[in-house]
């Protein structure tokens, strides 16, 4: 024999599930807002930071340690009427990068490339980085990375190791695979 339960219990078991749906539903979007949607967000791996009408977008810098040279990657664009000098301090290295006006500058693509000699961090990690012009000044923590991401591997100053950055990511050959498989 079943035994119903009250109208009065359905209904309101119904509602508390659809009020928690919703809830939840809800939540999602206020908390958590969509980073694509925000303003300043960089789908990248270096940093982007706007300074009046100088932009620098995914910066970083390339280095196998933080004691050998590293190269800074990234573009500056200059929307002002007059050339700009960009200076890139890490604290322990400087770079200058001459923006023309109205002109992007590719670092990845400039004959002489900008190197900060040393790096000033270790791969995986951030360096404070003082960036200024024309008395505009912003200190941000810029990361550092290797060859690990082999987009970056070109860009190493003095070419990239052959071993591999992360020996943990390197896949082990089958026949030297243990386990008892």
């Amino acid at each position: 024999m079943k035994i119903a339960a009250p109208k009065s219990l359905q209904r309101a078991g119904l509602s508390a599930a659809a009020a928690a749906v919703l809830l939840s539903t809800a939540g999602c979007s206020y908390i958590n807002p969509v980073a694509t949607a925000e303003v300043g967000y960089a789908p990248a791996d270096g940093i982007v930071l706007e300074m009046g009408e100088v932009n620098l977008t995914n910066l970083l810098i390339v280095a196998t340690s933080a004691e050998e040279e590293g190269r800074l990657l990234g573009s500056i664009d200059n929307g002002y009427d007059e050339d700009v000098t960009v200076t890139v301090d890490t604290g322990v290295a400087t770079a200058e990068i001459d923006v023309p006006a109205g002109n992007t500058v590719l670092l990845e693509d400039v004959v002489d490339p900008v190197i900060l000699d040393p790096a000033g961090a270790m791969p995986g990690l951030m360096v404070d980085t003082e960036i200024s012009f024309a008395g505009e000044s912003a200190i941000e923590a810029v990361p550092v990375l290797d060859h690990t991401f082999e987009r970056y591997a070109e860009f190493v100053p003095g070419g990239a190791p052959d071993t591999p950055a992360n020996p943990s990511n390197t896949p082990v050959p089958h026949d030297e695979a243990g386990g008892g498989h």
